[in-house]
């Protein structure tokens, strides 16, 4: 059985909580619109803070302006930014919500349509949300922490608890 209930936050910006659903094994997912002007990760990053989630699936869709997004080279072992001055549909962000250092982690990485219906996509560093975005956060059952690898180049989950 699926069972969802409407609620709102008091007092969490930058988005109130629509809808919370949950299912038996599952972990509890929310909704939140993010409102324009908002930094895409700042934004998410403080509903993660703002809700206390330690380790969670995201998805969302909408639109940004002001994208940055990066490839990572695996030779070079860095990413390669890449920025994007217009308008985007979001058609595809998804990641997820870690620990690094106790504090909420995010790793999302995101498709994104222009007019012409060509793509772009990659690892998400930022962007300004526009007109909005819709996100859903599903807190998963255990923590997961992340930590840098030097040998990798990378912010890597170490350990898993629960």
């Amino acid at each position: 059985m699926f069972r969802c209930r409407r609620k709102l936050s008091r007092g969490l910006e930058p988005a109130p909580t629509l809808l919370t659903c949950a299912a038996p094994g599952f972990g509890v997912s929310k909704i939140y619109s993010l409102k324009p002007g908002t930094g895409l990760t700042d934004g998410l990053l403080a509903i993660a803070k703002g809700e206390k989630i330690r380790t969670a699936k995201v998805e969302a869709i909408g639109g940004v302006k002001h994208l940055r997004l990066a490839y990572f080279n695996s030779s070079a072992r860095k990413y390669e930014v890449h920025e994007y001055d217009e308008f985007l549909e979001v058609t595809s962000l998804i990641g997820n919500v870690t620990l690094k250092d106790e504090e909420p982690f995010l790793h999302l990485h995101g498709t994104f349509g222009r007019r012409d219906m060509s793509v772009i996509g990659g690892h998400v560093i930022s962007g300004t949300v526009f007109p909005l975005l819709e996100a859903v956060f599903t807190a998963t059952n255990n923590k997961a922490q992340r930590k840098f690898d030097e040998e990798m180049g990378l912010n890597i989950i170490y350990k898993t608890q629960g």
